[in-house]
């Protein structure tokens, strides 16, 4: 602190110099003979017009009707600066409390909350920050928060800081609500996280961030994390609105976090009977199937020149038993997916079977040959046609253990 004895417009003298905040100085001030104590915020001026000081003065005294919001009681200008005099806060800027660190996101979500039910009552009133961010925001000792610095930005720079601007601000349009509620939700996670996610080596690298990147959440835990996600949402009416963010604050300054849904395969899950029984009839008769079409078909002999039917039907009962193989261990695990392949196997069998009668003088089928009549293969297309009825009839849903 540096203590000084200067007085301003013959009324208010600066004691000593509580902090900065780039070019803004906040003194600590007595107001008057009383010495009645004051905060006074000295804010140098880029040019004294008088319209730029009478928007100044109008801005500063927006009056919002918020328990948080630290009112102006008088706007004064001298020596190149304008002098902002409020009620003094024996409290500490987010900045200065996150400059050691990460905070505790119960905290954060705690300073959220009451940030934001500020910001509800002034977006109410027809009123726009401008200029959220952690030196704007005060902590008391007590936990009591205050907002400060409603409607300056606007006036003295337009531009706002790079790294809290909204992507609309940053494209040209006007401060709105909702951009107050983008610098909110930067302003909690650099608190939570440690440090402003889009703050760049220069201002064109921040820019293009804040429009084009999405910031991790590696500190910040549910549900504040989703408050967030919801605040940073870059379109505008996506964003989180307050009545739906302030609980989720209240439940995360209060430590209940929301179990995270696991997937449906995230649990271990046993198959049912059904399943089981069904699942290793399908896989024996696969490797049946495929024993018999190495051994009696002779399917290797893929590249033969043979007739094209023939060759056909060797390729297609390989993959039949194959499906068959793939499809019973798929039961065990995802039986709707089961119940598909067991069909695509099934009906692959019938076509293969029949093809190979059809286009195969030896007669040779499932390892025994039927001449005059088909009863070996007969049997078999039966067994094909009642095992998918039978996987059909599996129950989809089984009970999970853990």
């Amino acid at each position: 602190m540096t203590a000084v004895s200067r007085t301003i417009a013959e009324r208010y003298t600066l004691l000593e110099e509580l902090g900065r905040d780039g070019k803004a100085v906040l003194w600590r001030g007595e107001d008057g003979p009383d010495g009645r104590q004051v905060a006074i915020k000295e804010l140098p001026l880029p040019t004294p017009e008088p319209a730029l000081v009478e928007r100044l003065r109008r801005e500063a005294r927006v009056a919002v009707d918020h328990p948080a919001v630290v009112p102006v009681h008088d706007v004064v200008v001298a020596d190149g600066a304008a002098f902002i005099v409020m009620d003094p806060v024996e409290a500490r800027t987010l900045e200065e409390l996150a400059s050691s660190g990460p905070m505790h996101p119960r905290f954060v979500a705690e300073i959220g909350g009451k940030v934001l039910d500020t910001l509800a009552a002034a977006h109410t009133a027809g009123v726009v920050h401008g200029d959220v961010r952690p030196a704007n925001i005060l902590v008391a000792p007590d936990g009591t928060v205050k907002l400060t610095g409603f409607g300056i930005a606007k006036v003295l720079d337009p531009a706002g800081t790079p790294a809290f601007l909204a992507p609309e601000t940053i494209a040209g349009h006007e401060a709105t609500p909702h951009s107050d509620l983008w610098s909110l939700g930067v302003t909690l996670l650099s608190a939570s996280e440690g440090g402003n996610y889009f703050q760049r080596a220069n201002v064109a690298a921040t820019l293009y961030a804040v429009v084009n990147e999405q910031p991790p959440f590696t500190r910040t835990t549910v549900p504040l994390a989703d408050v967030l996600r919801g605040l940073l949402a870059k379109a505008p009416q996506a964003r989180m609105l307050p009545d739906h963010a302030l609980p989720l604050l209240t439940q995360a300054a209060s430590g209940v976090e929301t179990p995270v849904p696991r997937p449906p395969s995230a649990g271990l899950s046993m198959p049912s009977v059904p399943a089981i029984l069904a699942g290793v009839a399908s896989m024996l008769f696969g490797f049946y199937v495929l024993v018999v079409a190495m051994m009696i078909h002779r399917a290797y002999y893929l590249f033969d020149l043979l007739w094209p039917p023939l060759l056909l039907a060797r390729v297609g009962i390989v993959l039949a038993g194959a499906l068959w193989v793939a499809g019973g261990g798929l039961l065990f695990a995802r039986v709707r997916h089961g119940q598909v392949m067991l069909s695509a196997a099934g009906g692959l069998t019938l076509i293969t079977v029949l093809m190979l009668n059809a286009v195969d003088d030896e007669r040779e089928y499932f390892g025994l040959a039927v001449q005059p009549g088909l009863t070996l293969d007969i049997l078999a297309l039966v067994f094909t046609v009642l095992l998918i009825i039978t996987v059909w009839f599996v129950p989809a849903r089984r009970p999970a253990v853990g």
